[in-house]
């Protein structure tokens, strides 16, 4: 399991879970070895993507469906659709995308977003997170670079998430993009 912060790509054969998800987007592909997540903080921009998209091409390459998790709506969420139309066009992937939106579980502040691939069927969960109980010393570690970790933007962060609490989980249940 692996836990991607802000900027940070991450991939797990079976499971990403992505802490404090508030403004950023919490983007998943699954293609035919596992999932390839990316925490997206900001707008999307070249250097991001191409990161994302180099990642995705060492860890299994383009794949059978784009995941996302967000509390934007509205004309934030259909910019937000664009961008991953983007990375889509960049992978030459033609498999389906689905947005799940976060408001529908944690209705304000920040959540945790847990992505789980069983039998090649991609499940999304999440609840509230509270850094009073989940940005807590025995959840982090400092951080270890490897080849299932890369930074999209900037330098390593001094730490990184090494557990997260599931217990209150919830499902999502994402649409197919337009």
């Amino acid at each position: 399991m692996i836990y991607p912060g802000e900027y940070e790509i991450g991939y797990d054969a079976t499971e990403i879970g992505f802490p404090s998800i508030m403004g950023c987007r919490a983007i998943v592909l699954v293609n035919a070895t596992g999932l390839n997540g990316f925490h997206l903080l900001g707008k999307l921009n070249a250097v991001k993507r191409d990161a994302f998209v180099n990642f995705v091409n060492t860890h299994g390459g383009a794949g059978k469906e784009i995941y996302a998790a967000s509390h934007e709506i509205g004309e934030a969420e259909k910019a937000s659709q664009n961008e991953l139309k983007d990375i889509a066009e960049r992978l030459n992937f033609t498999g389906s995308i689905y947005w799940a939106k976060l408001g529908t579980v944690c209705p304000a502040g920040s959540a945790y977003v847990y992505f789980r691939l069983d039998h090649s069927v991609c499940g999304i969960e999440a609840r509230t997170w509270t850094d009073a109980t989940d940005n807590v010393p025995l959840n982090k570690a400092p951080y270890a670079a490897g080849v299932n970790r890369a930074m999209a933007l900037g330098g390593e962060p001094k730490n990184m998430y090494i557990h997260v609490n599931p217990a209150g989980l919830q499902w999502l249940y994402p649409k197919r993009c337009g």
